[in-house]
């Protein structure tokens, strides 16, 4: 019998779930993956997993899907992963540059930018750009909200727009 190819994200707040599963008999049945959330992705998209913990903005690129469990990744208000890390306020941010470890993040940047802070930026995914402004998630925010003189978690001013 094949085994079932999981793709399961690889940050810190995954750790409790893949525990579970990495103490379980259930390892017998399965090939476990651990990657960054839009590489979870986009191994479900090319059909190199059949099950995995994807960003909800990928659900769009996929023929058909389903949703086996309640199970989530989620915020009510700050997240305390999930940044726009600025070097200027957000009002005179003129570039953004995106997180290539996220979608659902990069899309949601996007749409506060838009409607919520009402600013028509340049957005890059080019490393070498240096933006005014960067999307950064996971594991990698982890000391930095010290490091940069503007920090706008993206839980937050998601929950300040939409309550």
């Amino acid at each position: 019998m094949n085994k079932i190819r999981v793709s399961a994200v690889s940050y810190t707040n995954t750790y409790p779930f893949l525990n579970g599963i990495r103490k379980s008999k259930v390892m017998e049945q399965i090939d476990l993956s651990v990657d960054y959330p839009s590489a979870c992705a986009q191994k479900v998209i090319d059909d190199q997993a059949d099950i995995g913990i994807i960003p909800t903005a990928a659900l769009l690129s996929l023929p058909e899907y389903y949703i086996n469990t309640d199970f989530c990744i989620g915020t009510e208000g700050a997240v305390d992963s999930v940044f726009i890390f600025a070097n200027k306020p957000i009002e005179e941010v003129k570039t953004l540059r995106l997180d290539k470890q996220s979608r659902t993040s990069n899309g949601l940047a996007r749409v506060l930018i838009k409607n919520y802070w009402k600013k028509d930026v340049e957005l890059v995914t080019d490393e070498s750009i240096e933006p005014d402004a960067y999307v950064l998630i996971g594991d990698r925010t982890f000391g930095k909200k010290n490091a940069v003189p503007y920090v706008y978690d993206l839980g937050e001013e998601w929950f300040n727009f939409t309550g």
